[in-house]
């Protein structure tokens, strides 16, 4: 039995496109509104979401989230206001994807979705050896042999 967890680059690479996102946002306010008050709350509205979600609710989440991998399945634990298990047994997965970003190794930002009959698990903000060795077990367990998308 193995435990994974979320790559620690991860929050920083949210933060930096949250505040990307909303200094957006607030330029565009700006731009299209031409009430001063509303202009002003409007702002007002988007930092405090903005901050609300860097600096409480992020990292909550990030640190709840927990992968555990036996013998036959996975498990994916994590929440932050409802604590969640989601189980799925390696037999039951069909296929898995795989998404990352450009320099997905020093963002964190690399997820596998496994599909199974009826649903889908998600690993989120894997590390990148982390989800490579997550895929290769996935693979090693699967009759299908290389059923999963590679990490290049």
């Amino acid at each position: 039995m193995k435990k994974y967890f979320p790559d620690s680059h991860c929050l920083f690479t949210l933060r930096i496109t949250i505040i990307s996102v909303s200094l957006l946002l607030a330029v565009a306010v700006n731009y299209f509104i031409t009430v001063g008050l509303l202009v002003i709350l409007t702002d007002i509205i988007i930092g405090a979401s903005a901050f609300f979600l860097m600096f409480a609710y992020l990292p909550l989440f990030i640190r709840s989230l927990g992968y555990t991998l036996t013998e036959n399945e996975i498990i994916r634990s994590g929440g932050v206001i409802m604590k969640t298990h989601q189980s799925v047994k390696f037999s039951s997965i069909q296929y898995t994807k795989v998404i990352t970003t450009p320099f997905s190794q020093y963002t964190g930002i690399n997820f596998i979705v496994c599909f199974v009959y009826g649903g889908r698990l998600s690993l989120l903000f894997l590390n990148h050896e982390d989800a490579r060795e997550i895929l290769k077990k996935i693979d090693s367990y699967t009759s299908r042999g290389g059923g999963g998308d590679d990490l290049s």
